[in-house]
């Protein structure tokens, strides 16, 4: 017999799907059958499967270690762990906030958030190198929940990024940054673009689409007419982005914007922007070439900053402006806050 204590990371599931990853090497049909057998039982006590696990909760198998091991083989060969060392960027004032459930850094331009290819090094694997150096995870933890980012951030898009630590966080943030708030929840972010942009106010009439492998995202004006090439991508959704712009620089002729995100789709900003035809600075995707090589050859990607974020307890977490952003407009973190105090004013 083998007894496992439910801790905290594991908490919040049901019993069942606990056992379908524990189980790794046969289908899920094996657990409701052991279920229904008693082999597999919940504080001594049989069990549905249906059942919400708790912290301190014991989960008793009644099998053989042969059988056990045989169930929960390894698909396999264990890859070498993250090491802190090997993620030079994520230097202690990175960490902008953190607490038991979640894990809030400031991430750097160039970084990936998840995987592309196989050799890509990645925020995600950061984050876990940085809990095991910490010791607040084993190698054993991680088989049972791994901590994610929950707001991806494109490779070239720094400043705030969010990752669970827990289940709880992982709620908790998918709260944040899911839809359902509206209005009240906070994600602000700065971003630079080309012309003098004079948008302002909520742009809720947009219609949304991406490709099928994510990589192109395509609006136009709610009861438009929509473009023939997005046919294939399936029905639109509504996007939604609040702009405020906060200064010009004539001799560069671009526009600090504040930007407010209501809904959170793949490249809303970027897109957004380029359908009211004003590009985001240096996108290579949805910007302008020519302008971006005569302002700056050297820009390798999109001038967009997350900028500030208000978590669930209250908490508000801010990411320095970049170098590549107050280079052009020194003042963007005074400008940007004294709007952001007047948006959010009474909230």
């Amino acid at each position: 017999m083998r007894e496992l204590v439910i801790g905290r990371n594991e908490a919040g599931q049901k019993m069942k799907k606990y056992c379908f990853t524990y189980f790794n090497g046969i289908s899920p049909s094996f657990t409701y059958k052991m279920l229904r057998k008693k082999n597999i039982l919940l504080n001594d006590k049989k069990a549905s499967g249906d059942e919400i696990l708790v912290a301190g909760d014991r989960i008793q198998m009644y099998f053989a270690e042969e059988t056990l091991n045989m169930l929960r083989k390894e698909s396999e060969p264990k890859k070498a762990l993250p090491k802190l060392s090997d993620f030079p960027w994520l230097t202690p004032d990175r960490i902008l906030y953190e607490d038991e459930d979640m894990l809030i850094l400031n991430k750097p331009v160039g970084v990936l958030s998840q995987k592309s290819t196989a050799k890509d090094q990645t925020a995600n694997e950061a984050i876990i190198a940085y809990l095991l150096e910490k010791g607040e995870y084993t190698p054993a933890m991680l088989e049972t929940f791994k901590p994610s980012v929950c707001n991806r951030l494109d490779r070239n898009t720094s400043g705030v990024m969010a990752a669970s630590k827990s289940r709880q966080g992982a709620r908790e943030l998918s709260n944040l940054f899911g839809e359902k708030d509206g209005r009240t929840t906070q994600k602000f972010y700065l971003t630079v673009v080309h012309g003098r942009c004079t948008l302002k106010g909520h742009f809720d009439r947009l219609d949304y689409v991406k490709s099928k492998n994510g990589n192109q995202a395509y609006v136009w004006l709610h009861d438009g007419t929509r473009p023939p090439e997005t046919l294939k991508y399936g029905e639109p959704v509504k996007i939604w982005t609040e702009l405020f712009p906060l200064d010009y620089n004539q001799s560069h002729d671009i526009t600090l914007m504040l930007c407010r995100l209501h809904t959170g789709k793949s490249h809303q900003i970027r897109v957004t922007m380029q359908h009211y035809n004003f590009p985001v600075v240096g996108d290579p995707k949805y910007g302008d070439p020519k302008r971006n090589e005569k302002l700056d050859p050297s820009l390798k990607g999109q001038l967009l900053h997350a900028f500030r974020i208000k978590l669930p307890n209250d908490v508000v977490v801010q990411a320095d402006v970049p170098q590549l952003i107050s280079r052009y407009f020194p003042k963007a973190e005074e400008k940007a806050l004294k709007q952001i105090q007047k948006i959010t004013k009474g909230m």
